[in-house]
Parts: structure tokens; sequence; C-alpha cells
């Protein structure tokens, strides 16, 4: 079930419906086979997949806003219990940054709080309804994506999809660096977390080349993961200060919060602009170069 296109896929239709199949089977069979945390898991990176996969054809993919609705609502009915499991792990690892004379049962009464939270989320909704009701959603787009069409081929299925998230992506840096928001590293976040399942869906167009950019991608969707993480869990603080509760620790974690968010930022940012120093035009005739000489140099394995 490999997140890429292959030499011998024979269309970029053939491989949109093979790998969207491929994640649909996976996710359904971590809803079978697995805990609810890890089920839930595997559901949203599968459809975050599946909605990047065909974002890349968007251009070329009548369907593209019927099918990314389905997937967005799919990944949004698990994002409650995932949001809260965050927020009680994003705590830990900031207590684990706390200095040395407040022990861990100063911010013990917060921690217990925001894990029985996420305790009752992952029990009651998760576990019942909504899995069901996603499992069900995700075997009807199973048998979907085996019909889906897409009304261009070879790189004229991909070039115009990949330049729309780069110049998006290029776009949201600019408005992340003129103000650094929570609200505008998400959507930066989401960028170029597209252009990185890119990335890997066409690593084999050069590989070395290819997953180099992919691990770089790789290590900036984790800060900036964790940037919205920390984003999240203030939101939580921010409820725990309003009622009062446990003020002190919630003022410690807030100042140890904003200081791990603002050293995100700082550590992305020439990692962004490395990975954003080509135009989006020049990367995209680049790479359009590398498939046809990757397509060329594999058509035997069409024959």
């Amino acid at each position: 079930m490999a997140y890429r296109l292959k030499a011998r896929d024979s269309s970029v239709e053939h491989a949109v419906r093979r790998i969207a199949r491929e994640q649909a089977a996976r996710a359904l069979g971590a809803i079978e086979h697995e805990p609810s945390a890890i089920a839930t898991h595997e559901v949203r990176k599968s459809c975050k997949k599946i909605r990047a996969l065909i974002r890349l054809v968007r251009p070329s993919f009548p369907a593209y806003s019927t099918e990314n609705a389905r997937f967005r609502d799919m990944a949004r009915l698990m994002a409650g219990a995932r949001d809260a499991k965050v927020v009680a792990d994003t705590c830990k690892l900031l207590i684990a940054m706390a200095p040395d004379d407040l022990g861990e049962g100063f911010f013990a009464p917060v921690l217990e709080d925001l894990e029985a939270a996420a305790d009752g989320l992952v029990q009651g909704e998760v576990e019942d309804a909504h899995l069901e009701k996603v499992r069900v959603l995700l075997e009807e787009s199973r048998e979907r994506a085996a019909d889906w069409s897409i009304g261009e081929n070879g790189w004229d299925a991909i070039g115009a999809g990949l330049g729309k998230v780069l110049r998006r992506a290029g776009k949201a840096a600019q408005v992340a660096a003129d103000d650094p928001s929570a609200e505008n590293f998400h959507d930066l976040r989401k960028r170029m977390k597209y252009h990185w399942y890119h990335t890997r869906l066409l690593v084999q167009i050069w590989p070395e080349v290819m997953q180099a950019r992919a691990d770089q991608l790789s290590l900036l969707a984790d800060n900036l993961g964790l940037h919205h993480d920390i984003a999240v869990f203030e939101q939580r603080l921010a409820d725990l200060r309003t009622a009062r509760a446990h003020p002190h620790a919630v003022e410690c974690l807030q100042t140890l919060a904003s200081q791990r968010r603002e050293t995100l930022e700082r550590e992305s940012r020439p990692l962004i602009d490395r990975l954003l120093a080509q135009s989006p035009e020049d990367l995209e005739g680049h790479w359009r170069s590398l498939w046809q000489i990757w397509r060329a140099g594999t058509a035997h394995k069409r024959d």
C-alpha cells in the first residue's frame, strides 16, 4: 500500500483510483482490528492522504468538491477525540520542559482534568457511533473511487494541481511571516502538508532527490503540527482560566506553551524559505521534465 504513483500504473486515473481504494481499505482495517484510539488516528491519516491525492488532480477531477467534502467530513467526525487526547499529551510534553523546582504534583490537577476529558470522548463518541458511521462511509467511498474519472492523463492531470498548492503555500508563508498568529500558521501547515503528500506521491520521478525533500517536509510537518497542538492546548488553558481552575499551574503552562510555540516558529522559518525558494512555475516545470524521463524509462513495465 505504498502511497505513491508507480511505474506500472497505466494512467494517472488508474493510480488515483488505486491509491484511494488502498487508503480506504487501510482505514477500514484499522476500524476492524485496532483499538479505537489507533483506529481514529488511522482514519484521519487516510482521509488526509486521499484529500491530498485528489487535490493533486483537482483541475482534472470533476467530482473533486463532492469527494473532498466526504473525506473532510469523515475526518471531522474523529476530531473531537483526537483534539482531547492531543491536549492531554501536549500538557505532558510541556510539563517535561518545566523547571526542576516545579514537580509533577504542581501540574497534576490540570493534567487530571484534561485526561478525564480525553477518556470520556474516546470511550463515548468514537468507540460507538462515530467509528461505525465512518466505517459505512468508507466502504461507500471505496466503491465510488473505482469509478472516478480524471479528465487528463500524464503530467497534464497533475501539474496544475501541484502548482496551485505551491502558490497557496507561498502566500500562506508570507501571511504567517507578517502576522504569526496560530490561525495563520495552521493555514500554512495545511498548505505545506499537502505539498509533502504530493512529493511522496511523486517520489519515483527521482527517488533520491524527492525523498530528501519529503524528509524535510516531514520535519516541517512535525514542527508545525506541534505548533498547532500547542495552539489547541492554549485554547483549553483559556477555558480553565475563565473557570478560575488551578490558576498558578495554568499560568505556568501558558508561559511554557508560548515559549515552545515561538521556538517552533523560529526554527521552522529557514526550512519554509528553503522549501519555497523555487517559484511554483519553475518547480512544476522541473518536475514535469522528471516525470517525462521517468515515464519514458519505465514504459516497458506497462506493456
